[in-house]
This record gives structure tokens, sequence and C-alpha cells, in this order.
């Protein structure tokens, strides 16, 4: 599957998002990526399915790649869509841009599907897997 990024969200840097050494502290990435994550979730339909089945989603890895600082005061652009659908999880790649439209971080995480109610993991909902699928051609 072809990596478009189909979500994104324009966010201010927050004057306490820096660290010591005056740019955005490495954590802050991550809740970015978090933060469009949950958008894309609402979309497929991952956090209605939680909330009416027990069938939601649970966090296996996520990893980001730093290109660049970051300063206060900036806005950025956080984008996310899914580059690899599985049988019980799905893969999603995040790239944020700053005002200039350069690059100042890439990542992924990857989801799996869990039975909340069961305690384990379960296969993709049918309906989610083609919403993911619509929503990547869109």
């Amino acid at each position: 599957m072809e990596a478009p990024f189909v979500i994104h969200l324009d966010v201010p840097v927050a004057w306490g998002e820096q660290d010591l050494f005056g740019h955005v502290n490495n954590i802050v990435y991550f809740r970015y990526f978090e933060s469009v994550r949950m958008h894309y979730l609402e979309r497929i339909g991952t956090l209605r399915s939680h909330h009416e089945q027990g069938i939601g989603v649970i966090l296996a890895s996520t990893t980001c790649d730093f290109k660049k600082p970051v300063e206060w005061p900036q806005r950025l652009r956080i984008l996310t869509g899914t580059t690899h659908i599985g049988t019980t999880s799905f893969t999603m790649a995040y790239r944020i841009t700053n005002e200039a439209g350069a690059v100042v971080a890439e990542g992924t995480s990857v989801q799996v599907m869990y039975d909340y109610n069961a305690g384990q993991k379960t296969p993709i909902p049918a309906t989610i897997r083609k919403a993911i699928e619509e929503l990547q051609r869109s």
C-alpha cells in the first residue's frame, strides 16, 4: 500500500514544549503523532467500534526519526496515513513539517486490533479494513 498522508493537523508549538536546549523535546513528537492518529482512528471507525463492541486498537510500537530541531514560535503540520494492513494489525506513517515545508521528523506506529472484553488481539473487522482502504484512496 502506498503511503499517502491523508489526515493532517496544524499545531502551534507551545513555549512549554521546549526543553533546556531550546528546542521541542523529543517526547512531544510522540504526542503529535498520537493526536493525528486519534483523528485517523476516528475516521476509520475504530473509536466507535471500541465504544460499542469493545473492539479497538492497542499500540504495539512507535518510532520517530528526528530530522531538524524545532523552536518556538512556529506552526507544524502533522500528517499520517496507513502503509500496511495485515490480518490483526496495521502500520501508520507520520511526517511533521515546519512552516517552510521542511521535514522535521518522520515516524511509524503499529496498531493491533484488540478485543478488550476478551483481552486478546483479533482480526481487523471488515468494516474497518474497508474504511482504511477507502480513506487511503481519497
